[in-house]
């Protein structure tokens, strides 16, 4: 998968989430790693989980969309093996959405949600 899939994917995500929302301008973004119990992890799973889920490189901090598709692409084929998409916020300019992303990394044939056509990503509808 490219970047610009994955992108691509993640927009389509998040326009089933705010199909009647159109007058919104700025889409932001919270990533939540979640730790999978009884789930193995192998040796590239913890180094990316390290060094991308750092408390420094998310913790507290709201995303742009471009901010969001660098930090998941940046060890390209590897990408998340599932990203759950939900509405955390909705304000008069922008919408904040939450990333619940595994801390299990596989290249795009072994990611879950193949079924939704874009794959890692589901949309959570926590009718907001």
């Amino acid at each position: 998968m490219s970047k610009e899939t994955f992108k691509e994917n993640l927009i389509k995500t998040v326009n089933e989430l705010i199909k009647n929302k159109t007058e919104i301008i700025t889409l932001k973004f919270l990533i939540k790693p979640i730790e999978e119990k009884n789930k193995k992890m192998n040796s590239t799973d913890d180094y990316l989980r390290l060094w991308l889920f750092s408390d420094r490189n998310i913790k507290g901090r709201v995303l742009s969309l471009d901010q969001v598709i660098d930090l998941f692409s940046g060890h390209s084929p590897l990408f998340p093996i599932w990203i759950n998409v939900s509405i955390k916020e909705i304000q008069e300019c922008y919408i904040i959405f939450e990333l619940e992303t595994s801390l299990r990394f596989r290249k795009p044939s072994l990611l879950q949600n193949q079924e939704t056509g874009h794959p890692p990503f589901k949309a959570i509808n926590n009718n907001l």
